[in-house]
């Protein structure tokens, strides 16, 4: 190689080398994720904090039912 050239990546190798990925939920995980209902673990599942759950749940329901009234303008 000439001190002008760049040198060359083989991802393909790269890769190759690199070690597979695991992943084991901790034994409490697990068993929550057991435990848990689909509307419960879903959050889980997507690290969802409470804000973002919001979001997600306000964006699911502006598409089904088209407009959904800010929580500031409803009675009580």
């Amino acid at each position: 190689m000439t001190p002008w050239e760049r040198p060359t990546l083989d991802r393909e190798r790269l890769v190759r080398r690199l070690p597979p990925v695991e992943y084991h939920r901790s034994p409490d995980e697990q068993q929550l994720f057991d435990e848990a209902s689909l509307p419960k673990s879903l959050p889980l599942m997507l690290r969802l904090d409470q804000e973002a759950e919001y979001l997600m749940c306000r964006e699911v329901a502006e598409e089904t039912l088209g407009a959904v009234p800010d929580p500031d303008d409803l009675p009580g």
